[in-house]
């Protein structure tokens, strides 16, 4: 997309899209903030609409970075510490405890449901329906 020439890059998936740059200057976070404003403006000169309460700024790093702020027509955009996007979960340190857990949780959850529901298996079957039913989920 041309319209991020201030050094920001943007990611297109089906009706989503991640604009991000590195931000190592309070002079970096400005020019993000007027890539922002360039693709809000070539949405409206399109007669898109943007859901601004689905915008969400992350920052990926180990040190908190420059404290900054960003907004989308006059909105704050909210920030956050973890996000999921195409069924992965990401937080500001880019690791994936959060996933991970919950990818744990829900193998435990579904197990628990196999052993409850089906006691008499033979250990064949079993291994099918642990194969399909729990393992799926790690």
């Amino acid at each position: 997309m041309e319209q991020c020439n201030n050094g920001s890059e943007i990611y297109l998936y089906a009706d989503d899209a991640k604009l991000f740059s590195y931000v190592i200057c309070e002079e970096d976070s400005f020019r993000l903030q007027k890539d922002i404003d360039s693709v809000i403006q070539w949405m409206e000169m399109r007669l898109l609409r943007l859901n601004t309460t689905k915008c969400k700024a992350m920052t990926y790093g180990r040190r908190p970075g420059i404290c900054t702020s960003y907004s989308i027509s006059s909105d704050a955009v909210e920030k956050i510490e973890s996000i999921k996007d195409l069924g992965v979960t990401f937080d500001n340190k880019l690791k994936f405890d959060k996933h991970i857990n919950k990818k744990i949780k829900k193998a435990y959850q579904t197990l628990g449901i196999v052993k409850r529901n089906f006691i008499y298996l033979t250990p064949d079957s079993f291994v099918t329906l642990y194969k399909t039913m729990i393992r799926a989920h790690l």
